[in-house]
């Protein structure tokens, strides 16, 4: 079966909350339809990213998110791919490298000057999707998160 991938729209936000909800509860975080639905629209409405929808036989089964940065020293907008999900029925499908490339064509047509991502240490599905698609780990800076 064939998977569409399209930028999603505001007329898509219904059905990309039951996804947004899946991808939250992957994380352990409790269910809020109320924020969930206000971020994504607000997402969905501004130009500060894109969110691209996978679908099969009518029904969105993936979903990934894009936010735009910039780079001073590349003097240019980079990508983060804050979040890449498919229904646990869908994977192993080709559903998310086909978000990937996506994401990958997406920065090429903008004119990224690169992407990245985070994924959890021990998320080792994950990990081999992004290996797999060409991505590589970092290996020149160190991440540090500022104290709560």
């Amino acid at each position: 079966m064939e998977t569409e991938i399209r930028r999603a729209v505001l007329a898509d936000l219904d059905e990309l909350l039951p996804l947004v909800h899946g991808y939250r509860a992957f994380y352990e975080q409790a269910h809020d339809a109320d924020e969930e639905r206000a971020f994504i629209a607000r997402m969905l409405r501004d130009a500060t990213g894109a969110i691209f929808l996978a679908r099969r036989a009518g029904a969105a089964i993936g979903f990934a998110q894009l936010f735009h940065a910039h780079s001073t020293v590349r003097l240019g907008t980079s990508l983060i791919l804050e979040d890449l999900f498919v229904e646990p029925g869908a994977r192993g499908g080709g559903v998310a490298s086909a978000l990937l490339a996506a994401a990958c064509a997406y920065a090429r047509e903008i004119g990224a000057v690169g992407m990245f991502l985070e994924t959890a240490a021990d998320n080792a599905v994950a990990r081999r999707v992004y290996e797999r698609a060409g991505w590589q780990r970092e290996r020149v800076f160190v991440k540090y998160n500022a104290p709560e």
